[in-house]
């Protein structure tokens, strides 16, 4: 049987993959997707009419009933589908498709979380459990030197002057025996190597703050979701929600179950820079990622580091259609010589280029300013007024028991 000489082809348009403009009787066709559909029209000498589904999904299946492309596969109105058609299971009950061209890899993408707030800088350099430690450290050292060292001195004494030791303040007319001093010598090896090790971090992370931690997985994701500190947004028309909730996986099952609930969706014919902010997470292909926001290294989003499914993209194919084997072999043959993955690559390159010669490049600024500096500041007022107010209860406990302390 000879190949038709014109096949319908259902399409979602799709940025960098598959978009088209009608010019009167003729289609122009671009995208990775649109070379490949020129190259199967030059080579099987056929022409093509595009079609678009009015509900502009490519597929799932709701109330027994398929929707977008598939649903135009398997009623007969298109002859083949193209742009991201995965090879999913189910769909072979009413379609058809051809050889895998691409594989492509579903996770999520987000926001890189913001920078570490500078206004407490001053307790990064060491963790939490470092500071405890530390803590601990004074506490049991103050208690020990005041019953073997200190004897003449109460706790709060004992501890003021173990204090001032870790911030390199000197203990005066320290007297003890031998062994006392090889314990009170490993106690000040501890209180000059903590403050020094604190003081040279200190201005790199004053200079260069951390960032905040971010989500790192598929299950960082769904527990965010779950306590509603993030929203996580499925592609229209796509099978991605149907596969969470039928997920062995728990922390999975329950995402797909959140954006069920609130019905979280969106089209990759909107802007995505618009719909990502601080608290929205997409379902994207690591691909896609790469062909709609650039290289990670030029923009402030992250894909997570694993993955839910790998996906085949296929030419999907009605079951009516006469042709399949021989659009296969040409199938195959683009595969085997890499065509695909160059024109993809070319796609992605010029996609990203718009946006490399649209980026201003800012030299930053490493200067310290009093924003910075604004809790040592705040910390050294505290201090002083607390100072203040213990001199002000000094000299009125004086006045009150007629102490003189400025008698020689």
């Amino acid at each position: 049987m000879s190949f038709p000489s014109t096949i319908k082809v259902a399409v979602v348009e799709t940025s960098g993959i598959f978009t088209f403009k009608k010019n009167g009787a003729s289609t122009v066709v671009s995208g990775s997707d649109g070379l490949l559909l020129n190259c199967l029209a030059e080579k099987l000498n056929f022409n093509y009419e595009v079609l678009v589904p009015t509900d502009g999904e490519w597929g799932a299946l709701r109330n027994g009933t398929w929707t977008g492309i598939i649903s135009m596969l398997a009623n007969g109105s298109a002859d083949i589908g193209m742009a991201l058609m995965t090879v999913v299971e189910d769909r072979f009950r009413v379609i058809d498709y051809s050889t895998p061209y691409a594989v492509f890899e579903r996770t999520f993408a987000a926001k890189e979380p913001g920078l570490m707030p500078k206004f407490m800088a001053f307790t990064y350099p060491f963790n939490i459990n470092v500071w405890i430690l530390l803590l601990l450290l004074i506490f049991a050292a103050a208690i020990l030197f005041q019953k073997v060292m200190f004897k003449n001195e109460s706790f709060l004494g004992s501890f003021i002057l173990v204090l001032g030791s870790v911030v390199w303040q000197a203990i005066e007319k320290f007297t003890a025996a031998s062994w006392k001093r090889i314990l009170f010598g490993f106690w000040l090896t501890i209180a000059t190597v903590m403050p020094f090790l604190y003081s040279t971090s200190f201005l790199s992370f004053l200079t260069m703050p951390g960032k905040l931690p971010g989500l790192e997985n598929l299950e960082d994701l769904s527990n965010a979701v779950a306590r509603g500190k993030y929203k996580c947004l499925t592609p229209k028309g796509t099978v991605d929600r149907v596969l969470l909730l039928a997920s062995n996986i728990e922390y999975l099952r329950k995402l797909g179950e959140e954006i069920e609930k609130h019905n979280w969706e969106y089209c990759y014919k909107q802007n995505l820079d618009d719909i990502m902010n601080d608290s929205t997470a997409l379902i994207i292909s690591r691909q896609m990622m790469h062909m709609r926001f650039g290289n990670p290294s030029y923009i402030n989003k992250a894909a997570s580091k694993d993955t839910f499914g790998v996906w085949n993209i296929a030419v999907a194919i009605s079951k009516k259609f006469c042709c399949k084997r021989r659009l296969n072999e040409v199938v195959q043959g683009i595969l085997s010589g890499g065509l695909y993955k160059k024109w993809f690559d070319d796609t992605v390159f010029l996609e990203n280029l718009k946006q490399h010669l649209n980026l201003k490049y800012t030299k930053p600024g490493i200067a310290l300013t009093t924003e910075d500096l604004k809790a040592a500041f705040i910390i050294l007022s505290i201090g002083l007024a607390l100072s203040f107010l213990v001199f002000l209860v000094e000299l009125c406990t004086a006045a009150k028991f007629h102490v003189n302390y400025f008698r020689c």
